[in-house]
C-alpha cells in the first residue's frame, strides 16, 4: 500500500530547505498524526521527522532574529539602525558599535 505524504519531512535537515517549506511539512506531519489512522510504529516514524522539522525552523526563525536590523538610541537620543550581532560574535556585546560610542557610565557627571 503506498504511503501518502509519508516522506512529507525527509531531507528537511538539509542546508537548503526553506523556512517555509519545513513548515508547510510539519503542518502536515501534525494533520497526519492528529488523523490517528497511522500504526504506531508510522506514527513514531513521523513524530520524530515532525521534531527535526521543529528544530530545523526553530534555528531558521534564530537565524532571522540575528539578521533583523534594531533600532537604538545613540548618546545624541537620536535613533539609529545597527545589525543585532549575537553575544560572542563581537567582545563588545550585542551591537555593532557605529561612529558614537557610549563610555559605558550610566551617570551624567
Amino acid at each position: 500500500m503506498p504511503r501518502k505524504k509519508a516522506e512529507a519531512g525527509e531531507g528537511a535537515g538539509e542546508p537548503g530547505v526553506k523556512f517555509e517549506d519545513a513548515l508547510a511539512q510539519l503542518e502536515a506531519i501534525v494533520e497526519r498524526l492528529e488523523g490517528g489512522a497511522l500504526p504506531l510504529e508510522e506514527a513514531l516514524r513521523v513524530f520524530e521527522e515532525g521534531v527535526r522539522l521543529t528544530k530545523l525552523c526553530s534555528q531558521r526563525l534564530t537565524e532571522a532574529e540575528r539578521r533583523i536590523a534594531i533600532l537604538v538610541k545613540s548618546a545624541s537620543g537620536a535613533l539609529e539602525e545597527r545589525p543585532f550581532r549575537p553575544e560572542g560574535d563581537r567582545a563588545g556585546g550585542a551591537l555593532e558599535k557605529t561612529g558614537e560610542e557610549d563610555s559605558g557610565d550610566d551617570d551624567d557627571g
